[in-house]
């Protein structure tokens, strides 16, 4: 009996034991969901405007703030919407300010190409062929010439291309044609008017300057012989200038030899093409160019003016790099719409123009492909799809610099340049060129030699308005700091919410969702408890 009651108490209290243990699990559940903050609790004390009265004991309270609030969420939704997709069309303003810079000394001056309209002087080509055939030869080299130019049947027969086997095959004219152009095209030294102590044709900054502070090349389509003028290529230096007005700007006096030019119908134009540009940058001058006609005194007015763009995601995408033709230059859009022209006369005529040989080894178009090809080819690009697909992958340039020019025009005294012709000739050394492109003028009566200045010489002046930067920067309008303004202004004026209300109720979320882990562990081990 004794072992019994001693086994019966042993059971009742590992029974009271197992109870009690129960009982205490029991309290720490309910003071850990106790000590878990209600969503009433949270309520009233968050820093979210009118929450708090969403437990109030009126009804129609609760529900009347319910509304508002639920009202000024949706609204404030609705503002994100707006904003973001605002936000995400990057819309951006343009800023036009004047900068002028303190160091006049370092205001640099454009380079300024010059092209003769005539890509063939037909004086120098005589004389290169003479050097070559006999005469009754380049008789009627210069006779076939005219017949590809004006694209004559007769130019295509095969008597005509046995003849003269240089204007038809690519093999034999990649180097003869480009010797031509550049032996037969103008120099800057014969189109320059010969000077004399009281006589400059060339002077920038009231300094004489002369053929060999220009860089010369070929054009890209045409062949024409350009010279540009501070360049600062070929070891001349960039040049700047100190004075804002005519005195101070570059001052040519050219002569355009007009009874030299070989005619072209599809060009019948006499003069020289202009063009005003920023160093290392490439703009095809038969595009861009301002035709200066001879017989007139030119003044060309110029501005600076700086473009900076935005780059992607923004609407204009700007570009940066440079492209290469014969060398090097910046990266421009009308430079990149040349390049993607040139892709479509490849295409279509099989070769090249010469500017564009450095880019692959394709042969250059000979004389019959420019005539019958290329030039319908680039006047056909207008019209394609290709053109429309390089517009759209010629972006525009991140920065560049270009010139605003305008031009005006006066007569010529042509008593003072007669007058200034005839001292230069008679009494300075001059040499074996100049004595035989003049020769004629010497003998020619008044009358002629009026003529003559009006046919043939061109005053040009060019030079800035004033020393000052017109820059034209695009700003964004709606920048990331911007967008969360915005946000954070709409939301604490709707709901007096701020960032600070966010961490709030993620750290209520968070405290709730640990809490309901705890708890279902507690449960767990209960059961396994038991």
């Amino acid at each position: 009996m004794a072992f019994l009651k001693h086994k019966v108490d042993a059971e009742g209290i590992e029974d009271g034991t197992i109870l009690r243990r129960s009982n205490v699990d029991m309290r720490d559940s309910e003071t850990e969901h106790r000590d878990v903050e209600g969503w009433k609790s949270f309520a009233e004390d968050t820093t979210l405007h009118g929450a708090r009265f969403f437990f109030a004991d009126n009804f129609f309270r609760r529900l009347l703030w319910i509304a508002a609030v639920l009202g000024c969420a949706i609204f404030c939704n609705y503002q994100v919407y707006t904003f973001v997709r605002h936000f995400y069309e990057r819309p951006f303003n343009t800023k036009i300010t004047f900068d002028r810079d303190n160091d006049e000394n370092a205001f640099p001056f454009p380079a300024v190409t010059l092209c003769n309209l005539n890509a063939l002087n037909k004086r120098k080509l005589i004389k290169s062929l003479t050097n070559v055939y006999g005469q009754a030869t380049v008789d009627k080299k210069l006779q076939d010439m005219y017949l590809i130019i004006r694209r004559s049947k007769a130019a295509f027969t095969k008597e005509f291309k046995k003849r003269n086997p240089e204007f038809f095959h690519r093999s034999q004219t990649v180097n003869e044609t480009q010797t031509n152009f550049w032996i037969a095209g103008d120099d800057m030294e014969d189109m320059l008017l010969p000077t004399s102590p009281e006589f400059s044709s060339c002077s920038i900054n009231g300094k004489q300057c002369n053929a060999h502070n220009f860089t010369s090349s070929l054009s890209a389509f045409h062949g024409l012989k350009c010279h540009t003028f501070n360049s600062a290529e070929g070891g001349n230096p960039l040049l700047n200038t100190t004075v804002a007005g005519l005195p101070s700007g570059l001052r040519l006096r050219l002569n355009i030899e007009r009874d030299e030019y070989i005619p072209i119908p599809w060009r019948p134009s006499v003069g020289i093409l202009l063009l005003i540009h920023e160093q290392k940058t490439f703009l095809p001058v038969e595009e861009f160019g301002i035709i200066i006609q001879p017989g007139m005194s030119s003044l060309c007015a110029i501005k600076r003016r700086k473009i900076i763009n935005l780059e992607k995601p923004y609407a204009t995408n700007c570009r940066k790099g440079s492209l290469r033709f014969d060398r090097d230059f910046a990266y421009t859009k009308p430079a990149c719409m040349v390049n993607c022209r040139n892709d479509y006369i490849i295409k279509a005529c099989g070769c090249t123009v010469i500017k564009f040989q450095a880019n692959r080894p394709i042969p250059i178009c000979a004389v019959n492909d420019s005539i019958l090809c290329v030039f319908p080819s680039y006047e056909n690009f207008g019209t394609s799809s290709e053109k429309s697909a390089c517009e759209r992958k010629c972006g525009e340039p991140c920065e560049y610099v270009e010139y605003k020019t305008s031009l005006s025009y006066s007569g010529l005294q042509r008593d003072a340049f007669i007058e200034q012709l005839m001292f230069s000739l008679n009494n300075t050394e001059k040499s074996g060129m100049e004595l035989e492109m003049y020769k004629p003028f010497l003998n020619m009566t008044e009358e002629q030699r009026e003529k003559f200045v009006d046919e043939n010489i061109i005053s040009l002046d060019i030079y800035f308005e004033d020393l000052s930067v017109e820059i034209v920067e695009q700003k964004p309008v709606f920048e990331t700091w911007a967008l969360i303004g915005n946000l954070g202004g709409t939301f604490g004026l709707f709901l007096g919410m701020s960032f600070l209300t966010l961490l709030e109720s993620f750290d209520f979320v968070f405290r709730r969702i640990l809490h309901l882990f705890k708890a279902t562990k507690n449960k767990k081990s209960l059961a396994s408890d038991r």
